[in-house]
């Protein structure tokens, strides 16, 4: 019944040698502490799509175990636990694992896996209260399971259902040191050191009220020598495995001895009735293989790592694969950690012989809060985000970290992310906008054509100091600042601009650029511009190299050079005048002085008082 053909795991690598850091086209991870102040966390979970809580299992507080319930809608712990039980209080017993039956929301059932107060492992059912969803009911708890330890350690605790409906179950080699009674190779009649596999929705066991399973019909050693209820074997102590919820794969952390920590991977049908190797092996490396098989018939991790090294390691915490929507880039990335050094990496599994991607998060994943340390599990809510519990009472969750950029506060200018900026009201320039000194100045009030400063003939004063580029594409001006004149004549403004140790650049528009305005005249300094009394212009002026500054701008409106009775335009009023006058006499024309229509005497003696040069 061995089947490992398209099982893969094989020969890891050292991860002090091997891991790395994010790339640079990866999204930036930080983590945010969610939980403070609890009895031992260790382990995180969400009911089958309630996206508004999570529910923390809690080793225990003195001889209680507990399971918690946050509200992450308010971002609150509620202070009644959803359950809590009796255990034994040794280092590595208590409450340790907790798994919602698939049809949770329809028949409310619950399992956990705790050592009761004789350092029993007890597998249980649990329901819900019927009229409150945050709170168990007490007294309908139902044994699935109870297996009898010979030591404190060693205890497993992890459950979780499989793709296939049917509740696995890990439990450690019964503790102590080096497996001296090779339970994890032995098969029969030991459920210690194994992964087990039973269907909770049904009973072969009706006359044994401490088995309320059935055994699965493809289990290996149905029918042969071998326990019904074992999937595979030779694990030391798989404290924490998981699911892949998109690919079914089941990925296994199991804790070594002294001098190797691994990461198993497995599809589970193909791993039915695998031998995983302990105490043969610890990890690649032969421990004891007295009395053992060839490691031809064994199954060999993805990855290990060795114990030692600066921080300090010693047991793996075993996670999940990241499916959430929130981090698309990180799909299908594995999260693990070691317990006594308080790294976590990542990995992706490439489905055939190995790894990919292996990083060092332990840095990216530093906390906005609190410290992440004594890392005794991972968990993943109903949308697929990633929590780190701490042994030490916090929750943790991986988060993409958000860019920050600059916010303006007043005139004050500081670097955080966009919602903390708009949250304390401030005006965020945008991602990656570092602060400069006078970001947050505020612009002139006539940076914009709109707002222009009204001038009359004259000289006025200007500043480009904390203006900004307009941005129009017919002249390039840079940080600008904008002067409308009024034309107080028909004639020619004459228009002159200077800067005060800075090289200005300018243009002469008939109105806002994009609307009704074109550009008169573009990169002058001075300029000659034709006008009409009562009609308005504007001036733009910036810098040339991106500079900013101060200096004059001078505007003179000269009218026209011709007078009443110069008929001709060319300045002066003689006979050439006269003889046009008296041509157009009697009718309308350019030598009408008054304007009425009608050329008559009174434009002949106007012409006549104008004689000569105008």
């Amino acid at each position: 019944m061995l089947r490992i053909a398209a099982t893969v795991c094989l020969a890891g690598l050292s991860i002090a040698a091997t891991a790395g850091t994010a790339s640079a086209d990866d999204t930036t991870l930080t983590s945010h502490r969610l939980i403070a102040g609890l009895a031992r966390p260790v382990y995180v979970c969400a009911a089958p799509g309630d996206s508004d809580r999570i529910f923390v299992v809690e080793q225990r507080s003195g001889s209680t175990g507990r399971i918690r319930i946050f509200d992450l809608t308010t971002n609150s712990l509620l202070s009644t636990p959803f359950l809590s039980l009796s255990v034994s209080t040794s280092s590595e017993q208590g409450l340790l694992g907790m798994a919602f039956h698939p049809d949770y929301n329809t028949n409310g059932y619950f399992f956990v896996n705790y050592t009761d107060p004789s350092g029993t492992t007890v597998v249980e059912r649990y329901e819900v209260n019927a009229g409150n969803p945050n709170l168990a009911n007490p007294n309908s708890d139902e044994t699935v399971l109870k297996i009898s330890q010979n030591a404190s350690n060693h205890n497993g605790g992890c459950i979780q259902f499989g793709p296939d409906g049917y509740l696995y179950i890990g439990t450690g080699d019964g503790g102590g040191a080096g497996d001296t009674g090779n339970r994890a190779q032995d098969i029969t009649n030991q459920l210690l050191g194994k992964m087990l596999r039973v269907d909770i929705d049904g009973d072969d066991f009706p006359s044994d009220e401490d088995k309320n399973y059935a055994i699965p019909s493809d289990n290996p050693f149905v029918g042969t020598t071998g326990d019904d209820e074992i999937h595979s074997y030779g694990w030391r102590n798989p404290w924490r495995f998981s699911f892949d919820r998109d690919t079914g794969d089941l990925y296994v952390a199991d804790v070594g001895q002294n001098q190797w920590e691994e990461v198993c991977v497995l599809y589970p049908d193909d791993a039915l009735g695998g031998n995983f190797g302990w105490r043969c092996y610890e990890g690649n490396h032969t421990y004891n293989t007295s009395g053992c098989p060839s490691s031809g018939t064994m199954i060999f991790p993805v990855h290990e790592f060795s114990h030692g090294g600066s921080p300090y390691r010693c047991s793996i915490t075993g996670g999940h694969v990241y499916r959430g929507d929130a981090i698309p880039d990180l799909q299908g990335t594995y999260f693990f950690a070691d317990y006594c050094s308080n790294q976590i990496w990542t990995f992706r599994w490439d489905g055939g012989g190995g790894i990919t991607d292996l990083q060092d998060r332990t840095s990216e994943l530093s906390p906005d809060a609190g410290a992440i340390g004594a890392i005794s599990s991972f968990g993943e809510d109903a949308d697929g985000n990633i929590y780190v519990c701490d042994n030490n009472g916090e929750v943790f969750v991986v988060r993409a970290d958000l860019p920050v950029g600059a916010c303006c506060v007043g005139t004050s200018c500081v670097s955080i992310t966009q919602a903390n900026c708009d949250g304390g009201g401030g005006d965020y320039q945008g991602d990656f906008v570092a602060c400069t000194p006078d970001l947050c100045i505020p612009a002139p009030d006539n940076d914009d054509c709109d707002s222009a400063e009204v001038i009359v003939s004259g000289i006025t004063e200007y500043t480009t100091s904390y203006a900004t580029d307009s941005s129009y594409s017919d002249c390039s001006i840079g940080a600008d600042v904008w002067m409308q004149y009024t034309a107080e004549c028909s004639g020619a403004m004459l228009i002159s601009i200077h800067g005060d140790l800075f090289d200005e650049v300018t243009a002469i528009y008939a109105g806002c650029p994009g609307g009704s305005g074109e550009a008169l005249g573009c990169g002058e300094s001075s300029y000659i511009v034709a006008c009409t009394a009562g009609s308005d212009y504007l001036i733009r002026i910036g810098s040339a190299d991106g500079n900013t500054g101060s200096g004059t701008v001078s505007v003179n409106c000269i009218p026209s050079t011709t007078c009443d009775g110069d008929c001709n335009g060319d300045g002066e009023v003689n006979v050439d005048d006269i003889l046009e006058m008296l041509g157009q006499f009697g009718s309308g024309g350019d030598c009408d002085t008054n304007g009425d229509g009608i050329i008559d005497v009174d434009d002949l003696l106007a012409q006549i008082s104008n004689w000569g040069p105008c």
